[in-house]
């Protein structure tokens, strides 16, 4: 990656320019299967939208032949992956002070986010993370991924994904190897061994609804990843003029201690099968 100095009005054709790396980072990954089609649509909304800064989609996968279960039990070589955009994004920072860093995973791609961050040194954040449709077990503790997170982590999920976020994790299991219903189905919980459950106050969560037809999203699991949902919905995110979601933690008045915003729905009532 090219790392230089540069100026932020200039207009660019290409997605990794001089001028794009000076404003800010934004790393796309798809879900298993490494088709990256999902990525694409979204950078081309993401540019529509006018972000200036520059879009890399990150190939974590084994590739679009098939593989797509190797995706999922290849722990190793997705820790590797996530070890790996961690020093990518350490090493923008070292090159690029100051400048945002946005992280967005989609489907298998969200649990390699959550772990490049759980593997970023100490003192290296992004600014904000996106899980679309993650592919992570409802209770998958959070808070060390939040430690790398300086605002926000948005979590988006749609409870019409039935075929792959609830009946494919169930049988083929999610990425973190629990077979179940994932978060990309029913939105996380905050798990009573969590590490520390003040990191959640920076989530939000974003159920898919009836308002998003607006953005062309029908709830299905690609309608996170499509152009109109980029450009209307997650381009003003990352322009920090929105800031959607519901609290998966609040603050009680009391003693500052954080608790869950809601009650957290019981494994019988998410379908979870361990």
């Amino acid at each position: 990656m090219l790392l230089v100095a540069g100026g932020c009005s200039s207009p660019n054709a290409s997605y990794v320019t001089r001028e794009r790396l000076d404003c800010g980072l934004v790393v796309s990954l798809d879900g298993i299967g490494g088709y990256n089609w999902g990525p694409r649509w979204l950078r081309s909304g993401l540019d529509e939208a006018g972000l200036k800064s520059a879009i890399v989609i990150y190939d974590w996968s084994k590739g679009p032949t098939g593989l797509f279960v190797g995706d999922l039990v290849a722990k190793e070589r997705n820790l590797a992956a996530a070890n790996d955009l961690a020093r990518m994004v350490v090493n923008y920072e070292a090159a690029m002070p100051g400048r945002p860093v946005t992280l967005i995973g989609h489907s298998g791609g969200a649990a390699v986010v959550a772990w490049a961050l759980e593997l970023m040194p100490e003192g290296s954040h992004v600014d904000q993370a996106i899980l679309l449709a993650p592919a992570l077990a409802p209770d998958y503790d959070l808070s060390p991924a939040l430690r790398a997170v300086r605002k926000r982590m948005y979590v988006m999920y749609s409870h019409a994904d039935v075929g792959l976020m609830a009946a494919g994790t169930a049988v083929f299991g999610t990425m973190d190897r629990q077979h179940s219903v994932s978060a990309g189905f029913v939105g996380f919980s905050i798990p009573d061994g969590a590490q520390d459950k003040s990191q959640y106050l920076k989530v939000r969560q974003v159920p898919w609804t009836v308002s998003l037809l607006k953005t062309g999203h029908l709830g299905g699991h690609m309608g996170w990843t499509s152009t109109r949902f980029a450009r209307d919905f997650i381009a003003p995110i990352l322009a920090g003029s929105t800031d959607p979601g519901e609290p998966l933690a609040i603050v009680k008045p009391a003693d500052k201690t954080p608790v869950p915003a809601t009650e957290p729905r019981s494994r019988t009532s998410q379908g979870v099968s361990r």
